[in-house]
């Protein structure tokens, strides 16, 4: 069913520090962590998949050796929390190779041209200070650690019903605003920003399902992504075109081949 935008992000954060010595990272030790989040009890419009989608893509990285920490219905104290925690942990058991990947499925909305993620708790029909609870996204950027350089790799995933729709003069538009991509950063709309997604009529959103058929290719991130567009392209007739917006300088992998060596970040 399609919905307008009150939207599901699957926010997907990726990094790689930077390897010594010969200027290539050994993919084998490469520490991988993941924090996975779904959000679908809300007070005001629930969704329906996101907490499959949030357990299906734990699911598949732990196959493929990441270090996961999964959560769901998150409040707003928990986003920041959550984060927090997150990062922190990569800088306690990571190393300069660490590999970190920030999964979002819940609402997203966006305000004023910035675009943020929807706790549960938040009700904008009795709260009249719901607006504070939303939790901007600019945060997560914030949150990368400063000390090592990183490649990350933001992902977006469904659009969903808006229950803001027709408040403020417009203030809440459809879709998310396109995001400035921080430096070595990639971030994937799971459609087209202003553009609406298909929630899917399976266990997992249309974007979850050929992110996670395309995570099982040994290939880089862009190919990977061109793989995902090309199936949700295909099963929503051309109605939702996944998107991405890269300012990554080397080649990256989810799923790393065996015995690859991979070019080190480079940094001026």
């Amino acid at each position: 069913m399609w919905k307008n935008a009150l939207l599901s992000a699957a926010l997907v954060v990726f990094m790689v520090g930077l390897a010594p010595g010969n200027g290539y990272a050994d993919d084998e030790k490469v520490k991988r962590f993941a924090l996975v989040i779904g959000n679908q009890n809300y007070i005001v419009s629930p969704l329906k998949n996101s907490a499959n989608d949030a357990r299906s893509i734990s699911k598949a990285l732990l196959k493929i050796g990441f270090d996961v920490t999964t959560a769901y219905d998150l409040s707003s104290q928990g986003f920041a929390q959550s984060i927090t925690a997150f990062y922190d942990h990569i800088k306690t058991e990571g190393n300069r190779k660490s590999l970190a990947f920030f999964y979002y499925a819940g609402h997203a909305v966006q305000v004023n041209h910035r675009n943020y993620l929807v706790p549960v708790e938040m009700d904008f029909t009795q709260d009249e200070n719901w607006a504070d609870k939303l939790f901007d996204i600019n945060q997560l950027f914030a949150s990368f650690p400063k000390h090592i350089a990183m490649q990350n790799v933001v992902v977006l995933d469904a659009c969903r019903n808006n229950p803001f729709k027709g408040m403020d003069d417009g203030l809440y538009a459809d879709g998310l605003a396109p995001l400035r991509a921080p430096a070595n950063t990639l971030i994937a709309y799971a459609t087209e920003p202003g553009s609406v997604a298909s929630d899917g009529k399976g266990k997992n959103g249309v974007y979850t399902k050929y992110f996670l058929k395309s995570l099982k290719n040994k290939v880089t991130i862009e190919e990977m992504f061109k793989k995902v567009r090309k199936g949700v392209s295909k099963e929503t007739r051309k109605k939702q075109i996944p998107w991405e917006h890269s300012s990554l300088l080397e080649d990256v992998f989810l799923n790393p081949p065996k015995n690859r060596k991979m070019p080190a970040l480079v940094t001026f």
